[in-house]
């Protein structure tokens, strides 16, 4: 929860209870006014009292002494500037939306407090905020962190997703991250344009939770061995990136059309995606070829990895075993459907 905006609700709702017990006060000293000063009874007092404070003036229930008259013209003074008051901070709490903008708060807060295994990321810049898009698209939970109150809204936008979790704070901040749900998060990832800032929140989030995997960008190639060093997973050079694909261009201006489908972060029609073999799997034990992954789905699969080895381009003899991945090509559908066929 944003505790800039937290404080400022918990100031308001100050301002009415002060409002509300300035009222109070006013009512019970101008009641208790009239059943000295004049001898009324309870009720015929407190019905003086509030026609006094609150500036309403039916007329008088009974004849009024000279003290009377005095007594009334103090409370009628002080009960203008209560009721103003009160009326003013009233009005502001409800019509700013105040109590909307706290219960929306609280349930960010416990939609990241019921969050496991979920992506943190830091920064909703230009390349954050294409991640959150890419996650919302692939339904993949995730808490966006930034300092500024303004790209949050921009990002929230982009995404049009009512279940959208956010911090707003300085991710360098260790309490910002703990907000995050860092300790129970699967992955960060570090989208902001200093790198030497990737290099602390890295280290800073690795002694919170040392199984996090962290993927980060790196604005300048030099900075690549820092990050890796600091406990960095995976380095995305965008400066490596956008050389290369100029560089494939040049030589294989064929690939463009599949990279466009790619790498476009959106309209894609096409996605690479790992899927896993489940130990249960009734594929277990058979190769590419009994499987006809292609056929029966339409996907290309491009490598099969079990451990740390990776083979690519595998061949239909390959047989596949439990636990491991298969790294494939094709349409988002076509890959949910090879999930359901590997469980």
């Amino acid at each position: 929860m944003d505790p800039l905006m937290l404080e400022a609700f918990k100031a308001r709702v100050r301002k009415m209870i002060v409002s509300f017990l300035l009222v109070v006060t006013g009512i019970i000293v101008a009641t208790s006014g009239y059943m000295i000063i004049e001898k009324w009874d309870f009720l015929t007092s407190l019905y003086m009292a509030m026609i006094t404070f609150s500036t309403v003036g039916f007329g008088l229930p009974k004849e009024m002494t000279k003290p009377g008259y005095v007594f009334t013209i103090i409370m009628i003074m002080g009960g203008i500037s209560i009721f103003v008051y009160a009326v003013s901070n009233f009005a502001a709490f409800f019509m700013d939306g105040d109590i909307k903008k706290y219960m929306e708060l609280k349930k960010v807060n416990k939609m990241i407090e019921s969050m496991k295994d979920h992506c943190v990321i830091v920064g909703g810049g230009k390349v954050g905020k294409y991640v959150a898009l890419r996650l919302t698209n692939r339904k993949h939970p995730y808490v966006l962190v930034d300092s500024s109150q303004e790209i949050i809204e921009n990002v929230r936008e982009l995404i049009n997703e009512k279940n959208f979790a956010y911090v707003i704070g300085d991710a360098t901040n260790e309490d910002t991250l703990i907000k995050a749900g860092i300790l129970k998060a699967k992955t960060l990832v570090l989208t902001l344009p200093d790198d030497s800032l990737n290099v602390y929140i890295t280290l800073m989030a690795k002694s919170l939770n040392y199984k996090l995997k962290i993927i980060s960008k790196a604005s300048d190639v030099g900075a690549i061995k820092r990050l890796g060093y600091a406990g960095v997973d995976n380095i995305v050079s965008s400066t490596e990136m956008v050389g290369s694909r100029m560089a494939l261009l040049v030589t294989n201006p064929g690939v463009s059309p599949m990279m466009d489908a790619l790498y476009r972060a959106t309209g894609m029609t096409l996605e690479i995606d790992e899927v896993f073999v489940d130990v249960q799997s009734s594929a277990a034990g058979k190769t590419l070829s009994e499987l006809k992954i292609p056929q029966r789905v339409g996907l290309i699969v491009i490598a099969v990895q079990k451990d740390e080895e990776v083979n690519f381009n595998p061949a239909g003899s390959t047989v596949i075993e439990k636990g491991m991945r298969l790294i494939v090509l094709g349409k988002k559908e076509q890959i949910e459907e090879l999930k359901k066929m590997l469980k």
